[in-house]
């Protein structure tokens, strides 16, 4: 797969891959709304479980109040890092009670 990449360009990313659940945090003018767990229904939550009717369930989840505060932490200070303004999800996938960021959507 580098081989592959290096035709296109002369740098790659490689990440760890972590498997873990899936978590989004809604963000609205620097206030954290309820963390949302993803649950796609098919194997991978590519485009078609995104975006697709019925391709994945969202709803409110209750985490430890330790994981929470560190996720709340992380979403806020991921928000402000990167000088987001008014609306923000910063998705996360966490593994052994521990969140790792994957994404900001703006």
């Amino acid at each position: 797969a580098v081989l592959e990449a290096l035709k296109y360009d002369t740098e790659v990313m490689i990440e760890e891959y972590i498997k873990g659940d899936e978590i989004t945090c809604p963000i609205i003018d620097g206030k954290m709304l309820p963390v949302l767990a993803i649950k796609p229904k098919g194997k991978f939550f590519d485009i078609a479980s995104k975006y697709g009717d019925g391709g994945a369930d969202e709803f409110i989840v209750e985490l430890n109040e330790d994981l929470h505060k560190e996720v709340e932490k992380m979403a806020l200070e991921t928000y402000k890092l990167l000088k987001c303004d008014v609306y923000a999800r910063v998705d996360m996938l966490v593994k052994d009670n521990i969140p790792y960021v994957l994404e900001v959507n703006t």
